[in-house]
């Protein structure tokens, strides 16, 4: 069953409406409008149909190469022949060089056609920023135009098997021989790490240079090609491809690189602030995978609710859509699917125009951090609203809960970006990076709920800085964070209802989101300002 149908129309009003696009310079709604026109139909024909076969055949490891579904290769060469590869990249080395909000536009519909097609595709786009903001000229000459062309595809190579979100503890080595290095080590949970796709994958690897300093200062990045300039496969091996819970049509897998040939990118030493290039464009992205998936469980269950009849009426048999509770779970799912659409939208529009650093060190990982748990209470929902057909995989909510579990561990836990928030962005520069946030949200129509989330913020961000111990209280934080941001797109959202697509519903969830959503701020400001101790370790010893 293909049941997804990219939102044209809902896309084009959360673009004009809430992330200001016409900010941005040569900004046209003439050309964005016929962009989403034809990114659906491309999305509609030839990717909607791939999620269901990546799902039921996945990848497998073939004679050391791994080998995917070969639909979905002939559907790589569509998508790159058309020219999506290049939507964003630079002119000069073959791309169209079109704002990078209209790049979040397409991978918001990939991800709700096949998310795990949109995970592997993304990660070309993280690295034409990286190549493009760290690589010198000879680099960038090389390296660029087959990636903005899709001739290669990329992967991101950090994950260690001792060294998950403790990127200090990278064991992988990278040796100088010749004008380049020669890197030895092993990386697992690597996404895209292999496929055939493309003949060659850049893999833009985290190692250690010899007398490196210890922990992070000691990383710097290397670009590694899986095919050699002369046509030889480099010693990069792929161990295995990982089996998973979900986003089986998604090759993650293990790494060995055995003294493969690689270059440095940027400056030795300085890995981890040139990866996070990739690793800020890469946790946006995965802002827009929650959103994706957010928007095909809405449609999914909102198609059954309103064909699903359970309990009586007056006048007879009851539609569920008649029911409170269903009703409730409908507006959560789509309330936090255009909230965080718009979220993601206007930090894109806002990085490009060069925002301050300290305001997107708080808006990008609090975009990924309440996109995600969003999406896992979402498709929780989604399952509910079918009851127990949802527990079933021919229903394909299932399929949600499973596919989006790993959006709040992968590219930083939301626990990890939590506590980074509270201690870098909130503490940095005397508090600077939280007054631009304020003024940020309180920018534009607000109402009395949003004017209570926003100063229920003021009050714990005081009490974050003035704590010694900001553990219990960081998650907690960031949800109040992520409430205030959103509750600020959606006061923009309703302030527009008689132009959106279905301004009913519109103005439903968006009274949805002040009665039951925002007043969430209150108890969170309350947790806040009462943390609770943290335990010696020893309780939950084995």
């Amino acid at each position: 069953m293909i049941d997804y149908t990219a939102s044209e129309a809902e896309i084009a009003f959360v673009l004009k409406h809430t992330s200001r696009p016409e900010r941005l310079p040569d900004w046209s709604d003439d050309l964005a409008e016929a962009l989403i026109s034809a990114l659906g139909r491309f999305i509609n024909t030839e990717i909607a149909p791939l999620d269901m076969i990546g799902e039921e055949q996945g990848a497998r490891l073939e004679n050391g190469r791994v080998r995917m579904p070969p639909e979905m290769v002939t559907a790589y060469k569509r998508y790159a022949e058309a020219g999506w590869t290049g939507l964003c990249a630079p002119e000069e080395f073959g791309g169209q060089e079109l704002p990078h909000i209209l790049g979040a536009v397409l991978a918001d519909m990939l991800a709700g056609a096949c998310i795990s097609y949109e995970m592997v595709l993304s990660l070309a786009q993280g690295c034409i920023r990286t190549v493009s903001a760290s690589g010198n000229e000879d680099q960038k000459a090389r390296l660029l135009p087959p990636l903005v062309s899709g001739e290669w595809m990329a992967s991101m190579c950090l994950t260690e098997p001792d060294a998950g979100s403790d990127l200090g503890r990278i064991k992988t080595t990278a040796t100088p021989e010749g004008n380049g290095y020669t890197l030895s080590g092993n990386k697992i949970f690597i996404s895209g790490g292999d496929h055939d796709y493309t003949d060659n994958v850049l893999h833009l690897v985290l190692a250690r240079t010899p007398d490196a300093a210890p922990g992070v200062r000691g990383l710097s990045l290397f670009a590694c090609p899986a095919v050699l300039p002369n046509g030889t496969r480099n010693t990069v091996q792929t161990v295995r491809i990982e089996e998973k819970m979900g986003m089986h049509g998604s090759p993650t897998c293990q790494m060995a690189f055995d003294c493969a040939q690689a270059e440095l990118l940027g400056k030795e030493g300085q890995g981890l602030a040139t990866m996070f290039t990739m690793m800020n464009a890469e946790r946006l992205d995965v802002t827009l995978q929650a959103v994706g998936q957010m928007d095909v469980a809405f449609q999914r269950a909102r198609t059954h609710a309103a064909g699903r009849r359970q309990g009586t009426t007056p006048q007879g048999t009851a539609l569920i859509t008649e029911h409170g509770d269903v009703q409730r779970m409908l507006l959560d799912i789509y309330a936090y699917t255009l909230g965080c659409r718009a979220m993601a939208y206007r930090t894109f529009v806002d990085m490009d125009l060069g925002a301050d650093q300290g305001l997107l060190d708080i808006l990008t990982p609090t975009c990924k951090a309440f996109a995600t748990d969003a999406v896992n209470a979402a498709s929780s929902q989604a399952v509910q609203i079918h009851g127990g057909y949802g527990f079933c995989k021919e229903y394909r909510v299932e399929q949600i809960m499973r596919d989006s579990r790993i959006m709040a561990i992968y590219e930083g836990t939301n626990g990890v970006l939590a506590t980074g928030v509270a201690r870098r962005a909130i503490r940095a520069n005397d508090g600077a990076a939280a007054n631009a946030f304020v003024e940020l949200v309180a920018e534009g129509p607000t109402s009395l709920e949003l004017a209570d989330a926003i100063d229920a913020w003021k009050a714990a961000t005081k009490a974050m800085q003035a704590s010694a111990d900001i553990g219990p209280s960081a998650t907690d934080y960031m949800r109040l964070t992520g409430l205030v941001y959103f509750g600020r797109v959606w006061a923009d959202l309703e302030a527009a209802a008689d132009e959106a697509p279905e301004p009913e519903l519109l103005r439903a969830a968006a009274a949805h989101v002040r009665a039951r959503i925002l007043p969430e701020a209150g108890l969170l400001r309350h947790l806040i300002l009462n943390p609770e101790p943290t335990h010696s370790a020893a309780i939950f010893a084995a």
